[in-house]
């Protein structure tokens, strides 16, 4: 049987070496006894020294593969670390590839900017094309117009020394003026003097006429004698008591020379209203005159004023 220490040494050997050891042992245990005189002693320790080389270089073989295990764990760390650096550089890309997408997007607006600015400036340059014609334009007019400015400071100067001779005229002018306006005051106190007096002679014959006229062509019955009079503060020039279709009223009415302006119609309706504040109605109206516009005659009619022209009568 083999020893203690012989059976620590193979079980540390390769199986398969192990087990062809084993089995040679064995073969030489079984031929021992009988051949024991025939196999030298010298095969023996041969083949003992052939098992412990065999031992030595197994422990090497084993201590290789200690060495090649250890070199495996490193290098699976290794590969470990540089699968993780290979997943940070993948991300990495993935965001380079996110920033490089943004940038060619960014790049793309910029183009179109600057597109944009070209077409700005085309159209800047456009306008200042146009604003320098404008401005040669410009500068023309101007000296066009500086000409005509100083012929225009020629044409004030004499002007002016026009002006200086129709001042002199003017003054001469004026003082014929003052002459004639205190001649013409004195021919206005004439002619108002005379415009009064025809006023009254129409006002008088009025006073004469109106009554039968009124009788005749409108079947006004004059109760008493027309006067000239005062009511409410108004100089009232025909006023007296009437009677018209069984109905007694007053008569109220105003003498003009011409009847040409509606503003006499919104005199005498002032008076009116005069009238029938103070005494009551009816009134009945009249304007006497020389000449009655056809536009006045018919706004007098649509207001019941009655209106008599002194040809009438």
């Amino acid at each position: 049987m083999p020893s203690v220490a012989l059976m620590k040494k193979l079980s540390a050997l390769d199986p398969a070496l192990r087990d062809a050891l084993l089995a040679v042992m064995e073969e030489v245990a079984s031929q021992k006894e009988p051949r024991e005189e025939s196999i030298p002693r010298a095969a023996f320790d041969e083949l003992t020294n052939v098992v412990r080389r065999l031992s030595a270089a197994q422990e090497l073989t084993a201590q290789t593969l200690q060495t090649l295990a250890d070199a495996q764990a490193r290098t699976e760390q290794c590969l470990s670390t540089l699968t993780e650096r290979v997943d940070r550089l993948a991300q990495a890309q993935e965001r380079t590839e996110l920033r490089l997408n943004e940038l060619a997007e960014a790049q793309s607006r910029t183009e179109r900017h600057l597109q944009e600015l070209a077409q700005a400036q085309s159209r800047t340059e456009q306008r200042l094309n146009e604003l320098a014609q404008a401005q040669a334009q410009t500068e023309q007019r101007l000296t066009t117009l500086t000409e005509r400015v100083d012929r225009l400071a020629e044409a004030q100067e004499r002007t002016e020394k026009r002006l200086d001779e129709l001042a002199s005229a003017q003054i001469a002018l004026q003082e014929t003026v003052e002459r004639l306006a205190l001649g013409l005051g004195s021919v206005r106190d004439q002619v108002g003097g005379l415009s009064r007096t025809m006023a009254y002679a129409l006002e008088n014959e009025a006073y004469r006429y109106l009554p039968d006229f009124l009788k005749e062509r409108h079947g006004i019955v004059v109760l008493e004698r027309l006067v000239r009079t005062e009511i409410a503060g108004r100089e009232v020039n025909f006023f007296g008591r009437i009677r018209k279709d069984g109905h007694e009223g007053h008569l109220v009415g105003e003498c003009v020379l011409r009847l040409d302006d509606r503003m006499k119609l919104a005199q005498i309706q002032v008076t009116i209203d005069a009238v029938e504040e103070t005494l009551g109605g009816p009134v009945i109206p009249v304007i006497v005159t020389h000449f009655a516009k056809k536009d006045v005659l018919e706004k007098a009619r649509q207001r019941g004023i009655l209106v008599v022209q002194s040809f009438e009568w």
